[in-house]
């Protein structure tokens, strides 16, 4: 034990250095002695100063491009029925519960600073913090405009009054986090913004906005210690309540502090290939509205915008466009899914990349891409000028992508596209053991699966068990698993790879497997005659159980006569995957929706489960493997792919 905690300890230095390590520490011994409760203290509403506000203007005549589907989410809302997580109605009264859980029905304390308030000891805190980031306020101020029936702009207001009162200034579970009050704030900015506020909600809202920059601040070096979407979220909060409050005397040093740290949080987090530190497409979402709503929020209030916003919201927009298909809006959903859509100004399915792409193409680089006005809705919502800028096909992807940076690959072929994870240097944390994970694509529906996150404190099965190799995409080599959990948001150390393309093959390995006596290396290429191959070789210093794993998507799949292969009609089209093997295969297995395990199962929406099929191939326990798995449409069955 004393082996492995000091081994720990080594690789924590190694990986975070040292100045995270003192500064974890520092942060540690000030909430200790309460440094951080004085630094934000609790109190009432009533005692924070009124500065005036500065709001935008209000975006002309929305009613053309909102999308009239969501009038009947806000109706549900005036009943006290609330859509959470992009996905499930909740009935929680036109009054919530602002500090329950929702999934467990704990309720966090109600009196404490929010520095004594633990963020697991009630469950998954997302269940609580999901309702006050205020998603309902988009619908009910888009419902507003679209309609101009003041009942959306009145639950509106009930509904932050109501907050208000139950959540006094850093006291409670929602001011916990800042990128959390960033978020609300942002929220709140929309409505007002768009709806107006009136004479005798001013003062609120100007106190709401004083004490959410206030909380932000005081605390913003944790959130950019943790070099992830916190730090920039809450540079994008800082500034946002500053350009609100020009005549306000801490505003201008909220400003100064906020653009100069995140200049830097962009140049670290945000890679030259697009790719960015938390290896997730559902937090490169968020990273990119974080950069839409600051740019046009500096806009707005007749800032100029520095070339290193645009430059970084460019180069994330670019790499979120490559693995968006411009069909269904699909990406591969590698990495963590916390559910979130920060910005929910667009309807459709949560995991629908299309409107954050073409507001980004649009913000950072003045293109309007030619598709219906509800697709642009969240574009028009953050680029008033949209109209105006030159019209732009969907950018077509390169039929042979790496970025290396970001440890992804993906090749374009035909109807199709495939999907590799490829890390060849972790400069972040890794958030799932997803090394050499594989995703097949056909015309915009999903072949294969990520199985996703459910949740990051659950006693389910499903949260820690996804996050695991041997529910990928993967060889899975008895229960070695590429990386190590030390803690909850933590893998250590940070396994290396390499990464060669050439002849339209991308071939990548991974030391985490490596370092374990294990020596694979999968390829994958465009198959002859349309579809594509993965080609896996896999050599082991000992003889251990090796199986091939595939998360499909849930259809019917059959097993075919030989056992060599499945197919399933998807959409009217029969899809065939195929498979040879060396050694022999010992067993076939599909499970879909299984019961007592994490097998069949994935997640698209946080804290919500739908059926899967795992295909399982195994293959003995042997020392060497050698494995080609073939995916392609019926008709192109003959399609070849070399070794």
């Amino acid at each position: 034990m004393i082996f492995y905690r000091l081994r720990t300890a080594w690789l924590v230095v190694r990986y975070l250095g040292w100045g995270w390590v003192w500064f974890r520490v520092g942060y540690a011994v000030r909430r200790r002695l309460g440094v951080l409760r004085r630094s934000t203290p609790a109190g009432d509403w009533q005692s924070l100063p009124t500065p005036t506000l500065r709001w935008v203007d209000p975006a002309k005549d929305p009613s053309g491009w909102v999308d009239s589907s969501v009038v009947a989410e806000a109706e549900q809302i005036l009943l006290g029925r609330y859509v959470l997580f992009s996905h499930r109605v909740h009935e929680l009264g036109v009054q919530p519960d602002w500090h329950r859980n929702v999934a467990t029905g704990q309720t966090a304390p109600r009196g404490a600073h929010w520095t004594a308030v633990g963020d697991f000891s009630h469950g998954d805190i997302k269940w609580i913090w999901e309702m006050s980031r205020f998603p309902w306020a988009y619908a009910l101020t888009r419902a507003q405009v679209l309609t101009g029936d003041q009942r959306f702009s009145q639950g509106f207001w009930r509904l932050f009054e109501s907050w208000l009162n139950d959540n006094p200034p850093n006291t409670g579970v929602n001011w916990v986090c800042g990128q959390e009050a960033s978020f609300r704030l942002f929220a709140v900015v929309f409505a007002c913004e768009q709806c107006g506020v009136p004479e005798s909600r001013r003062e609120s809202v100007a106190r709401f906005v004083v004490a959410t920059g206030r909380r932000i601040v005081a605390n913003l070096a944790y959130a950019l210690s943790q070099g992830n979407n916190h730090g920039i979220s809450e540079c994008v909060g800082l500034i946002t309540a500053a350009l609100l409050l020009p005549e306000y005397e801490e505003a201008g040093g909220w400003l100064k502090t906020g653009l100069s740290a995140l200049k830097k949080q962009l140049e670290d987090l945000v890679y030259a290939d697009g790719g960015f530190s938390q290896h997730s497409i559902v937090y490169h979402r968020v990273l990119i509205h974080d950069l839409c709503w600051c740019r046009s929020r500096l806009v707005g209030a007749s800032q100029s915008v520095p070339q290193w916003l645009d430059d970084a919201g460019a180069r994330a927009t670019g790499f979120l466009a490559t693995l968006t298909d411009p069909a269904t809006g699909a990406t591969p959903v590698y990495g963590s899914n916390d559910g979130a859509n920060i910005l929910p100004l667009a309807c459709g399915r949560f995991l629908d990349m299309r409107p954050t792409v073409i507001a980004g193409i649009a913000a950072f680089q003045s293109k309007r891409i030619q598709v219906s006005k509800q697709e642009q809705e969240l574009a028009r919502w953050l680029v008033p000028t949209f109209d105006e800028l030159p019209s732009a096909d969907w950018p077509e992807p390169e039929s042979v992508w790496v970025a290396k940076d970001a440890g992804c690959a993906q090749l374009v072929h035909g109807r199709g596209r495939i999907f590799l994870r490829c890390p060849s240097r972790f400069r972040h944390r890794p958030s799932q053991a997803d090394m050499l994970h594989a995703d097949v694509h056909w015309a915009g529906r999903r072949i294969t699966l990520d199985p996703g996150s459910f949740s990051y404190n659950s006693t389910e099965r499903y949260g820690p068990a996804f996050k695991t190799a041997a529910n990928h995409n993967v060889l899975r080599f008895g229960s070695v698993e590429p990386l190590q959990k030390v803690s909850r948001f933590l893998y250590l150390p940070w396994p290396e790879g390499q990464t060669k393309h050439e002849d339209g093959r991308i071939s990548a390995s991974s030391e985490g497997y490596r370092d374990r006596g294990i020596n694979w290396v999968r390829s994958i290429q465009a198959s002859s005659e349309g579809g594509f191959g993965v080609h896996d070789r896999a050599e082991l210093q000992e003889p251990l159980p090796v199986s091939m794993h595939w998360l499909l998507s849930d259809h019917d799949w059959q097993l075919e006569a030989d056992g060599t292969g499945v197919s399933a009609v998807i959409e009217g089209e029969r899809f065939e995957i195929r498979w040879t093997t060396t050694p022999p295969q010992i067993g076939v297995t599909l499970i879909r929706a299984d019961k007592d395990s994490a097998y069949g199962w994935w997640s698209e929406n946080y804290g919500a489960v739908e059926p899967a099929v795992s295909l399982r191939i195994d293959l003995g326990t042997v020392r060497e493997v050698d494995v080609t798995t073939k995916f392609f449409p019926a008709k192109h069955a003959k399609g070849t792919v070399s070794n």
